[in-house]
């Protein structure tokens, strides 16, 4: 069996497997809690290359590919290789927007494939066996009559293949990031499961002990920007930008900007930001968004300022708060940003400051156009909400391999 990887402190580095990765903010947490990423597996080709990028030292190299016509035993890893499988299966179905959006347009829901990705994770479980999973998925799911089911092979397999299932004790819970120091509230599903046969415990973390982060205190050392402008009868999203590396405002102005500068303690404070990019406005937007006060939304407006249905379009703008944390950022900014204008500027938020509300750190550089990394960033898991889950479950890990040293890799007993 492979030896496992040591940390400084001598502590085995538990090993993780990304299962429909996206970018990689769940991946992250877990790396930062103390883990080895092994790889991440995903159709998306711009979350596979901003994957890449950020995660160099991978032991899987994967091109962007579906999950449905790849096999366990198609990956260069062994069936004992993986510690921790983690991953978040497409929630369009599972959301309260998705569910209506297909609805509108006369789409059974039932009936919709992505409903059932999730048995390609436990496909991915019968054949590994890890100690330990993670999946996460939107908060309204556990209203759905779906998720017994869910949890009912999450933990016993699949109903045709449960004699090799190893069988886990499952653990659920709904968490709102901005309790874990990300600066949004964004409530999000998380089932964990724990290999029944293994003497292994697992808590969900309690919220921090102090005031949320707010806008302000995340994206106020970023300079401020122009929106790039947008003439009236455009249908794009504005020209190209060059997305170039751009100097900060300020010194770190909070606690939260100096861990997004410099949240590895031995990587060095970077000199400039990249992704620092916004969308284009037209001049009506901009007149729009000067009125609006912090947390004000389109129904605030003047009704010869309404170009669209207010009936329907009720939060068409919304301007964030600067003293409160963002509310939930989704990945309908790859199509505008206007539900996130910026607190003081009057334009919508960028990429940048877009990924310092999920958590992701200046380091983490997003790989695509720019409407794709809006997507990328607000599909993704917040890294320190992520990481709050991983700690534990890395500590039971390492205290296992700690109290049996003649195991190199955990396997069914």
């Amino acid at each position: 069996m492979p030896a496992k990887n040591l940390v400084s402190s001598n502590k085995v580095k538990p090993t993780v497997l990304d299962l429909f990765c996206g970018a990689g903010g769940m991946a992250l947490g877990f790396q930062n809690a103390g883990c080895e990423i092994l790889g991440g597996i995903d159709l998306n080709p711009h979350a596979i290359r901003t994957h890449h990028q950020n995660f160099p030292n991978c032991k899987l190299k994967l091109k962007p590919q579906d999950i449905i016509n790849l096999k366990p035993n198609d990956l260069n890893l062994k069936s004992d290789e993986v510690d921790i499988l983690i991953g978040g299966p497409p929630c369009q179905v599972y959301s309260v927007v998705g569910i209506g959006k297909m609805r509108s347009l006369g789409k059974i829901v039932e009936s919709d494939p992505r409903n059932f990705l999730y048995r390609k994770f436990v496909e991915f479980l019968d054949f590994y066996k890890p100690p330990f999973f993670v999946m996460e998925n939107v908060d309204s799911l556990v209203k759905r009559k779906i998720f017994l089911t869910i949890l009912e092979e999450l933990e016993f397999g699949l109903p045709r293949k449960r004699k090799s299932y190893p069988g886990y004790r499952i653990h659920h819970n709904v968490l709102i990031a901005s309790d874990y120091g990300v600066p949004q509230i964004r409530k999000r599903l998380f089932i964990v499961g724990i290999r029944k046969d293994l003497d292994l415990e697992f808590q969900f973390p309690q919220p921090f002990k102090r005031k949320p982060v707010s806008v302000g205190e995340a994206i106020s050392d970023l300079i401020s920007l122009t929106a790039p402008y947008l003439p009236l009868k455009s249908k794009s999203s504005g020209l190209h930008q060059e997305d170039t590396k751009k100097p900060y405002l300020t010194r770190p102005e909070s606690n939260y900007q100096k861990k997004m500068r410099k949240e590895i303690t031995k990587m060095p404070e970077p000199d400039g930001v990249m992704n620092h990019i916004c969308r284009s406005h037209n001049p009506l937007d901009i007149i729009c968004f000067a009125m609006l006060s912090q947390g004000g939304k389109y129904t605030d407006l003047p009704e010869s300022m309404r170009r669209y249905r207010w009936d329907i379009f009720d939060d068409k703008y919304k301007r964030l708060p600067y003293n409160k944390p963002s509310w939930t950022l989704t990945a309908h900014m790859q199509k505008d940003c206007l539900a996130y204008i910026h607190p003081v500027q009057n334009r919508s938020i960028s990429v940048r400051e877009a990924a310092r509300l999920q958590s992701f750190p200046d380091h983490f550089v997003f790989n695509a156009p720019m409407t794709r990394m809006f997507e990328l960033v607000g599909n993704s898991v917040p890294p320190l909400l992520a990481e709050a889950i991983a700690k534990p479950i890395v500590k039971q890990v390492q205290m296992y391999y700690e109290t049996h040293p003649e195991v190199k890799q955990l396997s069914l007993l």
